[in-house]
């Protein structure tokens, strides 16, 4: 295979696709250096091709795993400064330099280390196993087993236990390569238990659950979905009309559903489609009763019969209950001495006034025969008593 080769075309893509067929790469192989831009000119004057030279990409022996894929990560150098038309050799960034090119040295890591998987709670290790579980767990043991040694993974500590909340066969693990257990995501985790599960089931002719763990992985979802659990019964019990939980996998929306199984506060339901589909917590009838009952009516006062008073308000209520008692008893005697003497002294006045009133009648009587008559009968008055 040559080197390099320059190739020329009317455009820049006809001359990369003529050049690679020539080598017999593909494009990801090959790297391609522009010489020349096309140029059509006028009316075929001054044209001139496309010229394009390709070589083979050389690999290093540090990237063999890029060689196998076929595929080498890019890498963005940093752009040099210029000044004057000069490149600013600064290294900020404390880089060597070596032909104009930024090597950069990667610290080497060490490598994280295996976490040991954890015994199941309490309630599982001291599960009761039914006799017609016995031989499915075994089962799904020695399958384990045989799947984990084909895939070349060495396992150790392997325990399977019966889970009667969940109503399914756990199995724990420890292994050399967890991550290649596990997969991006948990995806090779649940393949080995949808397998697993498959297998079970049509060898017993029912359904069996599966799940498989190592490094803790699905231990530790569950416990965050604990979290979310309690959080949302809390919310609907404080008055929220449904909790949603984020979108999941079958598996963990199955593990929501068989842990509120049985809770008189809230009820589960699944909504959504696909990689959407989510569970949902909605209050039941008990939460409604209980607000209610807490909720204070809209008439309400405090310190009224029937709802409950403090101790010190109530010596209060009593103190100020006997003082205004006394001030009325007080007020209402008074009354009856003033009413006694007035009834005495209108009796007392009901009997002198008759003979007041007649003195005075008669001396009105008198007054007005002399004074009533008027100045035209004066003198008729006087000449009668001068001449009697």
């Amino acid at each position: 295979m040559p080197k390099k080769i320059k190739i020329e075309a009317k455009a820049v893509s006809d001359a990369i696709t003529k050049g690679i067929r020539q080598l017999g790469l593909r494009r990801d192989q090959v790297e391609v250096s522009i010489l020349q831009h096309p140029k059509k000119g006028f009316l075929g004057i001054g044209s001139r091709p496309a010229i394009v030279e390709l070589r083979p990409k050389r690999w290093s022996g540090a990237d063999l795993d890029a060689q196998i894929y076929m595929d080498v990560p890019k890498r963005k150098g940093n752009r040099r400064n210029t000044r004057n038309g000069r490149a600013n050799k600064s290294n900020r960034h404390g880089r060597r330099k070596m032909d104009n090119l930024d090597v950069h040295i990667p610290r080497e890591r060490a490598p994280k280390a295996n976490e040991p998987q954890l015994l199941p709670c309490d309630a599982i290790r001291n599960a009761v196993i039914p006799e017609n579980l016995k031989a499915p767990m075994q089962e799904a043991k020695d399958y384990l087993q045989q799947v984990l040694t084909h895939m070349g993974v060495q396992v150790e500590n392997l325990n399977v236990w019966w889970d009667e909340k969940q109503q399914r066969i756990l199995l724990t693990f420890d292994c050399d390569h967890p991550a290649i257990v596990i997969g991006k995501e948990g995806k090779t985790l649940e393949a080995i238990q949808y397998l697993s599960t498959l297998s079970l089931s049509r060898h017993f002719d029912k359904p069996i659950s599966v799940i498989t763990d190592t490094q803790n992985y699905w231990r530790k979802a569950e416990d965050k979905l604990d979290a979310e659990i309690e959080k949302g019964i809390s919310l609907i019990k404080n008055g929220h009309s449904v909790f949603r939980f984020r979108p999941m996998s079958a598996q963990l929306r199955r593990y929501i559903h068989r842990a509120i199984e049985g809770n008189e506060f809230v009820t589960t339901a699944s909504e959504g489609e696909g990689k959407w589909r989510k569970v949902t917590l909605r209050p039941t009838e008990k939460v409604a009763e209980l607000l209610n009952a807490n909720k204070a009516p809209a008439d309400f006062v405090p310190g009224v019969i029937g709802e409950d008073v403090p101790q010190e308000t109530s010596i209060v209520t009593e103190t100020a209950v006997t003082e205004q008692q006394l001030t009325t008893e007080q007020s209402v005697e008074p009354v009856n001495v003033q009413t006694e003497e007035t009834v005495l002294t209108e009796t007392a006045v009901s009997v002198a006034v008759p003979t007041e009133t007649t003195e005075t009648t008669t001396s009105t009587t008198a007054t007005n025969d002399t004074v009533d008559c008027g100045p035209l009968f004066a003198n008729v008055g006087t000449e009668s008593t001068e001449n009697k």
